[in-house]
C-alpha cells in the first residue's frame, strides 16, 4: 500500500526541488550553458490498467539546463511537475468510468542532438518523486489506504525538438516507465506522449 507522504517530507522535498530550480537557473548563466522555462500538455495512460488509450491529459511545467558540448551535441536538463495516469470514460456506459491521477515532480536527463537550424532529437530517462495519487471509478474516490502505488517512476525518454528561433522551441517527448509503478500485481507502466513549449533565455 502506499504511504501517506507527512508534511516534513513534503516541506523537505519543496525545498529540494527550489535548490535544484536555483542551481539549473545560476548555471543557465554560465558560458556554456543555456537555461529556460517551459509548459505544456501530455497525453497518457496506464498499461497494465485493463484500458487503453491517451485519454488521460494533463499538464507539465518547470524550467531547464542544456549544457553545449558543442554546436551539434548538448546535454539538457530539467526539472517540472508533471501530470500522469489514464482515464476510461464511456458515455455508453458510464459504470465503467475509471480514472487515475499520478503527480510527479521529475528530472529528465536528456542527450540531445541538433540534425539543422529547425530540428533536433534527444535520449534519455527520467526520474520521478510520486507527489500525490488518486483513483475514482463509478462510485466514486477510492481510498487512499488501498492505493499502491510507487513513490518513484524511472523513465526512458526519446524526444523530438523544433526550434521556432532564437528563444522559442517546442518539443514532443515519449515516455515509458522502465519499472512498475505499483507495488503488486497487476503491475502498471506510465505510457505517455508529452508536447511541450519553452522560452529559452
Amino acid at each position: 500500500m502506499m504511504k501517506r507522504t507527512n508534511k516534513l517530507n513534503i516541506s523537505s522535498m519543496k525545498l529540494k526541488i527550489v535548490i535544484i530550480l536555483l542551481f539549473l537557473t545560476q548555471i543557465g548563466l554560465s558560458q556554456g550553458f543555456k537555461s529556460g522555462v517551459l509548459i505544456g500538455f501530455v497525453a497518457s495512460q496506464v498499461d497494465g490498467d485493463e484500458w487503453g488509450g491517451y485519454n488521460k491529459v494533463g499538464l507539465q511545467a518547470g524550467g531547464y539546463s542544456r549544457f553545449l558540448f558543442n554546436e551539434k551535441w548538448n546535454l539538457s536538463v530539467e526539472l517540472k511537475y508533471i501530470q500522469k495516469g489514464s482515464l476510461h470514460n464511456d458515455k455508453e456506459d458510464p459504470y465503467s468510468y475509471f480514472r487515475i491521477r499520478l503527480n510527479y515532480a521529475e528530472i529528465p536527463v536528456l542527450l540531445n542532438y541538433q540534425m539543422n537550424k529547425r530540428f533536433g532529437f534527444g535520449v534519455g530517462g527520467s526520474y520521478g518523486q510520486l507527489i500525490n495519487a488518486g483513483v475514482d471509478d463509478a462510485n466514486g474516490s477510492i481510498s487512499e489506504s488501498q492505493l499502491n502505488y510507487r513513490m518513484m517512476d524511472i523513465n526512458a525518454i526519446v524526444a523530438v525538438k523544433y526550434l521556432l528561433n532564437e528563444h522559442f522551441w517546442m518539443d514532443i517527448k515519449v515516455a515509458y516507465s522502465f519499472l512498475s509503478i505499483t507495488n503488486t500485481t497487476p503491475y502498471q507502466y506510465n505510457n505517455l506522449v508529452s508536447f511541450g513549449l519553452a522560452y529559452e533565455i
